[in-house]
């Protein structure tokens, strides 16, 4: 085993060679755990707390409702300070932590999709949006207004010199209008 003494807290709870099962306890948590924000090591932690528990209880079952004494715990916690038992329960917690993720995802999944359709199809609304104001700006549509009426302008003044300088029917049928109309006032 890693370590073999550790200061006892007090007399009762020693083991022969002055552990206290309490002691290894610790010492396995440090063994397990690598920092702070090891989220791995926690969980191996904790199914060592639950093998532990289950050793318990299995204890009282088949001793008549006795629980182990400081000896017997300390033995069985000492077992938990072997690097392969350290390996395996770090192993089992990260297929833990990798299932819980995996199933998370998929429960999610809708969501995730749906939320990232509706912020591209947000995104895209807005660019329209700004399409539109920049093509639909006031000054712009006095601009187009005036090109617009500028143009027809030019087209008609085109087609009346045309038809002047072509005496064309419609400069006829143009002055035949327009001699009524300066009779009647």
């Amino acid at each position: 085993m890693i370590h073999d003494s550790f200061p006892a807290n007090d007399g009762s709870s020693r083991r022969q060679n002055g552990v206290s099962a309490g002691d290894i306890a610790e010492a396995v948590l440090e063994f397990y755990i690598e920092g702070e924000d090891d989220l791995i090591g926690l969980l191996a932690y904790a199914l060592y707390e639950r093998q532990k528990r289950d050793f318990v209880l299995s204890h009282r079952k088949r001793n008549a409702g006795r629980s182990p004494d400081e000896a017997e715990l300390a033995a069985v916690n000492s077992n938990y300070l072997s690097t392969d038992l350290r390996n395996t329960l770090r192993d089992r917690a990260s297929q833990i932590l990798s299932s819980y993720a995996e199933t998370y995802v998929e429960a999610m999944e809708p969501q995730i999709r749906l939320t990232a359709v509706n912020s591209d199809a947000l995104r895209q609304v807005r660019n329209i949006e700004k399409s539109i104001k920049r093509r639909l700006g006031f000054w712009r549509q006095v601009r187009a207004g005036f090109a617009v009426t500028l143009l027809l302008l030019l087209l008609f003044g085109a087609a009346a010199i045309a038809a002047v300088f072509f005496q064309s029917d419609i400069v006829d049928a143009w002055n035949a209008l327009m001699v009524p109309i300066t009779l009647r006032t």
